[in-house]
């Protein structure tokens, strides 16, 4: 395991969703979600922006880095944002154990 893949959704039924179809495709082993509340400008129309605060389901995909283009497109074509937060943070000290037990996740499941 290289990253970790942050995104944010604002529905429950879309993070199971991308959920689901990250761990079936094997594109991540293992998957953290919390809820949290952002604050962020967003465009309310062309000539105005607004300050917006909302609740938001935060995901934190452990992710290698031959995946994480592929765990990207499917998020893209599976998120209900117009602008989807994708994140990717380089790891540089992960445990022995739990980056073998990541890496003989999938071993069972072709891809």
């Amino acid at each position: 395991m290289q990253l970790m893949l942050l995104q944010t959704t604002t529905t429950e039924s879309n993070a199971k969703l991308l959920i689901k179809v990250a761990l079936e495709l094997g594109l991540s082993p293992c998957i953290q979600q919390a809820q949290i509340q952002s604050s962020y400008m967003w465009k309310k129309d062309s000539n105005f922006l607004q300050i917006v605060n909302e609740a938001e389901v935060l995901l934190n995909f452990k992710v290698f880095k031959k995946d994480f283009k592929k765990l990207k497109e499917i998020l893209l074509k599976h998120h209900t944002y117009e602008l989807p937060e994708i994140i990717g943070i380089k790891l540089y000290k992960v445990s022995k154990p739990y980056r073998k037990w990541c890496e003989n996740a999938f071993k069972e499941i072709p891809k």
